[in-house]
């Protein structure tokens, strides 16, 4: 094998360059996608064109309400007589009531014992009539005008029109995560977007490098995107440490199914494709665990005991499902 450079991260053993997948555990990818901000219709054109799972994420009209509001966020430092004031300008929830949301633009003014808050106007959103609107305008504030005012609503209006057509963070991430399950990704234990992929999806690292570049492209805003990834040799060292990585993710996955299913089970659940849902996800759990004992070349048996309590959940929720079934036929 052609090594070209080999370093110590964490006690793991990386290397860069191209290297003989016989002699690899799998690569270590890290990435940040920052404040990252793109067109709906561009992040889909990636997603088709690179094979990445899209999951037809909507933009709520409600959300990109509060998104555009929440950035509205500003700080002033004044002087009234002789005295230095420091005020915050933001949104902040107020009322909700059928169709229509309300946020109040306030301003907070900093004090040394208790800070002081006024209402400066109500920035609305109605979903039935789909207008944004504002209301309540303070006409006489001591420290903002009317026309600064009228200038961070126009500002909140400009927002909404961009997170209307936009996916945010939080969506993108969701495109993301998934491409990492599909990857049967590992999460490292350190500061930071750091990923393990096991040798038997290593195939799907450029795909996902080519992804965040893509995003990074369409990306409204000025942070810049970053991916890149390292092979990992092959040895009892590295396998044992990712071992440890491996019961870090598993155990906090089994439990969370394991609280699920005995909600569902304690409450009764009527439904059939609820139960089903999370027995496909523990089939795909138990399926994951079985890769990476091929990998990690040893059982993986430190979980066997809640890996068999989870198991005689699923057997409960067949069995409720099957009667389910059973009632609608007859």
């Amino acid at each position: 094998m052609n090594q070209q450079k080999t370093f110590d991260a964490k006690n793991f053993t990386v290397i860069s360059g191209q290297a003989d997948e016989k002699e690899l555990l799998g690569k270590f990818v890290y990435f940040s996608l920052g404040n990252v901000l793109a067109e709906k219709d561009e992040v889909e054109d990636i997603c088709k064109n690179l094979g990445v799972s899209y999951n037809g994420r909507r933009i709520s009209e409600v959300d990109a309400y509060r998104n555009a509001t929440g950035s509205i966020n500003d700080r002033k430092v004044m002087m009234v007589g002789d005295q230095r004031h420091i005020v915050k300008i933001y949104c902040r929830d107020n009322h909700h009531e059928g169709t229509l949301y309300s946020r109040e633009l306030v301003r907070e003014t900093l004090d040394t014992q208790t800070n002081h808050y006024e209402k400066l106007a109500n920035f609305c959103y109605d979903r039935a009539t789909d207008l944004f609107t504002i209301r309540d305008v303070a006409m006489y504030d001591s420290y903002v005008s009317e026309y600064e005012i009228y200038e961070y609503f126009h500002k909140a209006e400009q927002l909404f029109e961009v997170y209307r057509h936009c996916l945010g963070r939080s969506q993108i991430d969701t495109i993301v995560q998934h491409q990492l399950d599909a990857m049967d990704a590992l999460p490292i234990s350190v500061h930071g977007k750091l990923f393990f992929v096991p040798r038997h999806t290593m195939h799907l690292v450029d795909p996902f490098e080519d992804l965040i570049e893509a995003l990074n492209g369409v990306n409204q805003h000025s942070a810049e995107l970053i991916v890149n990834s390292f092979y990992v040799v092959d040895d009892a060292k590295q396998r044992q440490k990712m071992t440890a990585e491996f019961y870090n993710l598993v155990r906090k996955e089994v439990q969370t199914y394991q609280e699920r299913a005995e909600n569902l089970i304690n409450n009764g659940c009527q439904s059939a494709a609820v139960m089903n849902r999370l027995i496909v996800r523990i089939d795909n759990l138990h399926d994951k665990k079985r890769k990476y004992e091929d990998l990690f070349q040893q059982e993986l048996d430190a979980l066997d005991d809640e890996f068999q309590t989870l198991g005689l959940f699923v057997q409960e929720m067949q069995i409720r499902t099957q009667g389910f079934r059973s009632q609608k036929a007859a």
